[in-house]
């Protein structure tokens, strides 16, 4: 890889953990306003639409035989995904911290590993387990700032478990991306 490739690389992934840190925020913001979830999510991916429309419409055209094809495979998954997944983010930011929330979301790989073994879709290897194990001490070290007595009293509001939940499900939407191959 060339410079000009890394410093590109090193952009996208900046500005990719950046949109999503400002989707929770924004999330947030907008529970102060009392914006409805649904009405949220649809603007999201309203705008997110015509922004990436132009860039991608040829390639949909291209490839409309596979869409058509699929179609209730993409619907559920734009159901469940888009619509399910994203409301219940923003729902759960209504009562939560966007840390809170931000931290929760990095479970999502664990929920995958978790559906992808116990349903023979992928065998997980030792170093998958070791990045879990690390990535989960290193969540329980900033929501516990390193002091270990803050676990005995650690206390889960409704945004906290609404997340789980979405995160769990998102987790089989994973799993099943995977088992079809898409």
């Amino acid at each position: 890889m060339t410079k000009d490739n890394n410093f590109l690389a090193y952009l996208y992934l900046f500005l990719t953990v950046t949109f999503w840190a400002g989707n929770f925020v924004v999330g947030k913001l907008a529970s102060f306003y009392e914006v409805p979830p649904f009405s949220l999510n649809f603007y999201r991916w309203l705008f997110a639409w015509l922004i990436l429309a132009p860039f991608t419409i040829p390639e949909i055209l291209e490839k409309r035989n596979y869409i058509i094809k699929n179609y209730k495979l993409f619907i559920v998954l734009g159901v469940t995904s888009i619509t399910v997944f994203n409301s219940i983010v923003y729902y759960s930011l209504n009562f939560t911290q966007v840390i809170s929330g931000v931290l929760m979301i990095s479970t999502i790989p664990v929920m995958i590993m978790f559906f992808s073994s116990i349903l023979k879709i992928e065998k997980t290897n030792i170093f998958q387990i070791i990045g879990v194990v690390f990535s989960f001490a290193g969540v329980i070290m900033i929501i516990t700032k390193a002091n270990i007595e803050i676990l005995k009293n650690l206390d889960f509001n409704k945004g906290d478990i609404t997340h789980g939940y979405s995160n769990v499900f998102m987790g089989f939407v994973f799993y099943i991306v995977k088992r079809k191959k898409i």
